[in-house]
């Protein structure tokens, strides 16, 4: 039945009731559905649009999405039992459609839901690790029940007191040899499992990350994961010895169901530990079958989905400040009518950065995708190439969260007083990309680990002279000379990649000159190991939207248009990091000028024509930017006006508390 589902664009240009948004459609150069196949069209496409608008109509077609007010009017109750209702309906329909994949019944609940999944954590990590680390007798046991919604878990690992040092995780499981059990606590408050979504309504399982002892206390065999019930599955009580609930009001999420958990003497059988592994005999002797580094492959994983994820939550901020920039008017032009605000530069100089920068994103991400392919979906995990990937993706993580939430809360001060409304969508957009920042993995922790990683392969240069691979630190053992001036694309890579190169030989070098111990070293120079980082990642990104621009290059109507975006990406972020550029020798303070002044202004009116189709490309449908100032016909206004009339408050024409404050005036006098 899906492959019945139309496949076409959500929307055609007569859809455009605003006079000035259809005139920027209709300037475009190229093709909206052309550039949207190029990038992310094809069945092999990590995105795949076609099967991806096949799945959204269906989502969408569901009467209900009907029965509620818009989310910002529901009480935290309501709000709760409205995505409840929603996550579980969703279940149902992926199964009555037969969407069984991985990757595309993820998008369908996602946007069943409107990007609030309640299982999200249950459909990727917890069934990931089942898969992963399960023995295939536990993955005979477990994981059918876990597919069929069954058992509904998530995955525990951060704390109360310990997030990106997992060697410091407190919580035990200690092995009974009397009873051939587990028994497991959080001895201490900090090591309270904190953060885990869905825990604190809505789950009944957990993947706990607990200090294994065995056969006693006194013989730790570190970090294993364990499978462990926490509720009833008839009454959904907790179960004895389990405390949990939901923990303060979070920023990001209005309703995360982010819970806390509390273990005290609880009692799992001993098979129930992930034994893929390691595994425990009943004589509580324990044995290591597998690579231990397999036990991170699921943050790996997870870490790299995050970059895609990243991606489209700027993309969507992006297109809702880009639609509402082309509809709104201010201020008094020479000829007495309002601007659009789109014609201002100033507009300009905020916008069109964060469309390159999201174009280049969506590059970095598919070649780091394809290296988590090449590395962990293998016949053989390919454990050598293990470290770039954490490197790689841990670097990517941080820098696309940090910058996501950046460019953001540009588009939302972009729309004016409007952006700030939950109707325009932008702010909850926002929130998400601010929490992107901390979870899985602080973005300074996971720059320093991207830094550690660089030390070590500048240590071995002399040991590989060139490598065969196109990995992403294939530069790092390159000669190639700086250009003496910006003749091409491939100049701009090179002077980041020489950037890079330079920062990481002066770093490496004073680390080796130094007596220090290897933390003091770390310690002391750590603000500038995550400087050092940022730059091989804007050399990493860099250099993959390069390639995707020389693919572009063979379509007439937008390889050009992808020149200039990368123009701007390349200028923007080089004027950000100006004082490396100048200090190194690779640019003068007086090319640095004549870029940012005279180049980048030039692209931005380049691609003023293109702008809006730029967005469209993204290929949202209205739903799935939930935004009143985003709509694809541009009727802002219109749709303002009917989600303020919607507002509950406004069912009553005086308040009540007005009746009561006059009755009181009255008696007064």
């Amino acid at each position: 039945m899906v492959e019945s589902q139309d496949q076409g664009p959500y929307y055609q240009l007569n859809d455009t009731k605003n006079p000035d948004l259809l005139r920027e459609r209709q300037s475009a150069t190229f093709d909206v559905e052309e550039l949207t196949q190029f990038v992310f069209g094809g069945p092999n496409s990590y995105f795949n649009v076609n099967r991806r608008r096949q799945l959204t109509r269906l989502a969408y077609a569901h009467p209900v999405h009907d029965t509620h007010l818009p989310i910002e009017y529901l009480d935290a109750d309501d709000y709760y039992s409205v995505l409840i209702r929603k996550s579980f309906i969703a279940i149902k329909e992926a199964e009555r459609y037969g969407i069984t994949d991985r990757k595309l019944l993820g998008w369908f609940v996602s946007v069943f839901t409107n990007g609030r999944f309640m299982f999200g954590l249950h459909t990727s990590m917890f069934l990931h690790t089942l898969e992963t680390m399960a023995s295939d007798e536990q993955q005979e046991k477990f994981l059918p029940l876990a597919r069929s919604f069954q058992i509904i878990g998530t995955y525990a690992q951060t704390e109360l007191g310990h997030g990106s040092n997992l060697q410091r995780l407190e919580t035990e499981a200690v092995f009974d040899i009397n009873t051939d059990t587990f028994v497991l606590n959080t001895p201490t408050i900090t090591a309270t499992k904190f953060w885990p979504g869905a825990l604190g309504r809505s789950t009944n399982y957990v993947l706990l990350m607990a200090q294994l002892f065995t056969p006693d206390r006194n013989h730790p065999a570190g970090l294993q994961m364990f499978f462990v019930q926490i509720r009833d599955l008839n009454t959904h009580e907790p179960l004895p010895g389990v405390e949990l609930g939901e923990i303060s009001t979070r920023f990001g999420h209005e309703v995360g169901d982010n819970g806390y958990l509390r273990l005290h003497n609880v009692r799992i059988p001993r098979n129930h530990m992930l034994m893929k592994l390691a595994y425990v005999d009943e004589q509580g002797t324990f044995h290591r079958l597998g690579d231990p580094r397999l036990l991170y492959g699921t943050m790996l994983a997870t870490r790299v989905n995050l970059c895609a994820y990243f991606s489209i939550l700027l993309a969507r901020a992006i297109t809702i400040a880009m639609r509402y920039s082309a509809v709104r008017r201010q201020g008094q032009n020479p000829n007495g009518k309002e601007t659009l605000i789109l014609d201002y530069p100033l507009q300009q100089e905020k916008l069109v950065p964060c469309i390159a920068t999201n174009y280049a994103f969506f590059y970095a991400f598919i070649k780091l995708e394809n290296l988590r392919r090449e590395i962990l979906d293998s016949d053989t995990i390919l454990f050598e190439l293990l470290p770039e990937l954490h490197a790689v993706s841990s670097g990517l993580k941080a820098y696309m969260s940090s910058i996501g939430e950046r460019f953001s809360q540009t588009c939302r001060v972009a729309c004016g007083g409007h952006g700030y409304l939950v109707a325009s969508g932008i702010k909850g957009l926002n929130n998400q990309l601010d929490a992107g920042c901390t979870y899985e993995g602080d973005n300074s922790v996971l720059y320093q680990q991207t830094a550690r990683y660089l030390l070590k392969v500048m240590q071995q240069l002399d040991e590989v002279s060139e490598m065969e691979t196109e990995s992403s630190i294939k530069f790092l053992y390159s000669t190639t000379t700086p250009p003496a001036t910006i003749i091409n694309l491939d100049d701009y890579c090179r002077l980041f990649e020489c950037r890079s190169q330079m920062l990481l030989k002066s770093m490496s070098n004073r680390l080796s000159e130094s007596e220090a111990s290897t933390y003091n070293k770390f310690s002391k120079n750590s603000i500038e190991l995550v400087h050092i980082s940022k730059a091989f990642i804007e050399t990493v990104v860099l250099r993959a939207f390069y390639d995707g621009v020389r693919k572009a290059s063979e379509h007439k109507s937008f390889g050009p248009v992808f020149e200039q975006l990368f123009h701007v990406f390349a200028i923007h972020t080089l004027r950000n990091s100006a004082t490396d550029f100048i200090r190194l020798k690779l640019l003068t303070a007086d090319q640095i000028y004549q870029l940012e002044t005279f180049n980048l202004p030039d692209m931005y009116a380049r691609l003023r024509p293109n702008l809006i189709s730029l967005v469209d490309a993204f290929d949202f449908h209205d739903n799935e930017l939930n935004s009143c100032l985003g709509r694809y016909d541009g009727q802002v206004y219109e749709a303002l006006m009917e989600r303020a009339r919607l507002n509950p408050t406004n069912r009553h024409k005086v308040h009540p508390v007005w009746k009561s404050i006059k009755q009181e005036t009255k008696s007064k006098l």
